[in-house]
């Protein structure tokens, strides 16, 4: 009985350290390639991670009833053109691959930003949901929790793993630095 217990503390206290995850085997590999693509592209990587969170729960198979693709779940009716597509079809298996799919949800987020004054800052999320017209939208109020729950996951992501991704950074760093 006494095993039990500690047993059940550890898995709470592991758990309670690692809220997301992100430390498993399973994530843990897609984790370190959006940190480090985000690094490569300026964005900030606890944005990137939340935002990949918030959309897959960082699964790179992940698929929705909007057709949306993949870890930064891509939606290649809007975006296939923009990412050098010239078929939806092809745009769509091509957002599978976690590489591409990092790289376009991060072109996406970028593209938004720069484009658009109602994209600005944490105003980018909305726009990664709905669009740069996200406040005419229908779906205001979703998109607008969605946003929030963007922000609470950047909240929690700095919280827990801030050392995590700030060693992989040094390490990406330093790997540059010697090759």
């Amino acid at each position: 009985m006494l095993f039990s217990f500690y047993w059940v503390n550890f898995i709470f206290i592991v758990g309670a350290l690692d809220p997301y995850g992100l430390y498993h085997s399973k994530k843990k590999r897609y984790v370190q390639q959006i940190v480090r693509a985000s690094h490569a592209s300026g964005v900030d990587p606890v944005e990137a991670l939340a935002i990949s969170l918030t959309e897959s729960n960082l699964n790179p198979k992940a698929y929705s009833h909007t057709h949306d693709a993949g870890l930064f779940q891509i939606n290649c009716k809007w975006w296939y053109k923009k990412l050098g597509y010239s078929l939806k079809k092809e745009c769509v298996k091509a957002m599978f691959d976690p590489a591409i799919n990092i790289k376009a949800g991060l072109h996406v987020l970028s593209y938004f930003r720069k484009n658009f004054k109602q994209c600005r800052g944490s105003l980018a999320y909305r726009c990664y949901n709905g669009g740069q017209g996200w406040t005419r939208s229908q779906n205001k109020h979703k998109i607008i929790n969605y946003s929030t729950r963007v922000a609470e996951r950047k909240k929690v992501i700095s919280k827990y793993y801030k050392e995590y991704i700030a060693d992989y950074l040094h390490h990406i760093t330093k790997e540059a630095n010697d090759g």
